[in-house]
């Protein structure tokens, strides 16, 4: 009868340097680590972004050896030219829902800002297929509600008067007004982020998302709060991290705006990190 097969190994090479008066002496340390150590992890973008927001963030959790899936998002990013008065949340949804059924195990899914919404629904489809959710800077809807549902008055009537007279009554041009209203000051993070905007659709923010046996509440969850001070848009996010403390999530604060997988992808992979294989 043959053996039991043994699950993969990754091997990682490590230079230690260590001084010793004017010289410095190098050894190599071979470290091993079992594949059932290994984590999936699902990173959902928000609006008017793209996969490529997570270029920064996704080397950081695969050089540990995770495995990382940046799902497309109709209409959105690569699939901007498909963008129509007809993509939906739920479409959404089903992008994410996909790549879980896929998956052979469980992920953790991380969902930023408008995604809040998606991983939500992505949860209560399969929530067997995830082992922790992570909201960044990111909408909590319980069921029935929308995104502008979530938001002040004025910044849904502000969204309506933009699409009414810039975007055929369902198009949310992306530029630098995003830019500002996510904190996000002028260099190399800021041109990041403007060359992966995309435009956005209304549509995706006034449809309700249906959550009736609310399953992500029997899910691991944790929420990081972006606090930078100057960071506009942080009074539209913090009743999310107030809500989150409520449900007894841990909640991490990161001192930036709201792209802090940008502005701070080392902070962002050490708390993703240490959960990552037991949640």
């Amino acid at each position: 009868m043959a053996g039991r097969r043994k699950p993969p190994r990754f091997v990682f090479v490590r230079a230690i340097i260590r001084a010793r008066g004017n010289e410095c002496h190098a050894w190599l340390r071979e470290e091993v680590l079992d594949s059932s150590s290994m984590s999936t992890f699902i990173l959902v973008h928000g609006a008017w972004q793209s996969a490529g927001t997570w270029d920064w963030l996704a080397p950081l959790l695969q050089k540990h050896g995770h495995t990382v899936i940046t799902p497309i998002l109709r209409g959105l990013g690569t699939d901007q030219s498909h963008l129509t008065a007809d993509i939906t949340l739920h479409q959404h949804i089903e992008d994410v829902a996909t790549r879980l059924v896929a998956l052979s195990g469980t992920a953790v899914v991380v969902g930023h800002s408008y995604a809040g919404m998606v991983i939500s629904g992505a949860a209560e489809a399969y929530p067997d297929k995830v082992n922790r959710l992570v909201y960044l800077d990111a909408f909590i809807p319980e069921d029935g509600q929308c995104a502008l549902d979530l938001l002040p008055p004025d910044v849904g009537a502000y969204f309506r008067s933009v699409a009414r007279e810039r975007g055929d009554g369902w198009r949310l041009p992306g530029g630098e007004i995003q830019l500002d209203l996510w904190g996000l000051k002028s260099g190399e993070a800021r041109d990041f982020v403007r060359a992966r905007l995309c435009d956005f659709s209304l549509r995706c923010f006034e449809e309700p998302v249906h959550l009736g046996e609310n399953r992500k509440s029997k899910i691991p969850a944790a929420f990081v709060s972006c606090v930078a001070a100057e960071y506009p848009a942080r009074p539209f996010f913090e009743p999310f991290a107030k809500k989150a403390r409520a449900l007894r999530w841990h909640v991490y604060e990161l001192n930036t705006g709201h792209d802090c997988h940008v502005e701070s992808p080392g902070d962002v992979a050490n708390i993703l990190l240490p959960g990552a294989a037991n949640p």
